[in-house]
């Protein structure tokens, strides 16, 4: 495929991804997504001051970087340095969400490390790391830390402010985020009763493995574009 259709591609791909994270409540005026461009240091991301619930393909910005940072560009995103610092670190990420989401932050704010306790949590081992500063992260000093905490890991908390997912792809980063946070409120609706048990290291390694298959992922972007057409969030 010609790289002007692939971009073509990401660029509709990312616009849904980033109206359905705002319809399903894990961003809203803030938040952001963005997507590598294949095979290049450069990556889309979509206008800070753009409702999430009005973006178009043609609206995402390409974002060039190098050993320095990214460039600085007008409209984008003040923690772009986020998501340029996850690229550089991590060659199989081709997708990055930094969302507000509730439940993932409570487990930092109390103090409590946030473990898989269900089957789609397994998918981010055992325990998700977490960013030690609750700061919005605007410079990459800030972001490289983050990355460094992050690791080879699906996600990372950001104390009391959201959550950074890297995935292989959009789809697959708009599932891990949902997964997070599906996760996240289990744990934290089960502490109420007690402790959370986590799941066991060989009971999470299967779990794993079949909840995050390529046909797992692509059912799950498909159910969420037809509930997004059936709501009428898209612009086609």
């Amino acid at each position: 495929m010609e790289m002007g259709k692939e971009i073509e591609i990401l660029r509709g791909k990312l616009a849904r991804a980033c109206r359905m994270l705002e319809m399903i409540g894990l961003i809203d005026f803030s938040g952001h997504i963005s997507g590598r461009i294949p095979g290049q240091q450069t990556f889309l991301i979509h206008p800070a001051e753009l409702p999430r619930s009005e973006v178009t393909p043609g609206d995402f910005i390409e974002v060039r970087w190098n050993e320095r940072g990214a460039e600085k560009i007008a409209g984008i995103p003040q923690e772009t340095p986020i998501h340029t610092a996850v690229y550089q670190m991590r060659e199989n990420v081709h997708s990055v969400i930094h969302m507000h989401s509730h439940y993932s932050i409570l487990p930092s704010i109390a103090g409590k490390d946030l473990v898989p306790v269900c089957h789609h949590g397994s998918i981010f081992g055992a325990i998700v790391p977490v960013y030690p500063d609750s700061e919005k992260i605007t410079t990459s000093e800030q972001a490289n830390h983050l990355a460094r905490v992050l690791g080879g890991a699906r996600a990372v908390i950001m104390k009391g402010h959201g959550a950074v997912v890297a995935g292989s792809n959009v789809e697959a980063v708009f599932l891990a985020s949902l997964h997070l946070e599906e996760n996240a409120k289990l744990f934290v609706e089960a502490s109420v009763m007690g402790n959370p048990h986590p799941l066991p290291e060989e009971e999470r390694k299967r779990a794993s493995a079949n909840t995050y298959k390529s046909s797992s992922i692509q059912k799950s972007w498909d159910y969420f574009v037809a509930k997004g057409r059936k709501a009428g969030i898209f612009w086609d």
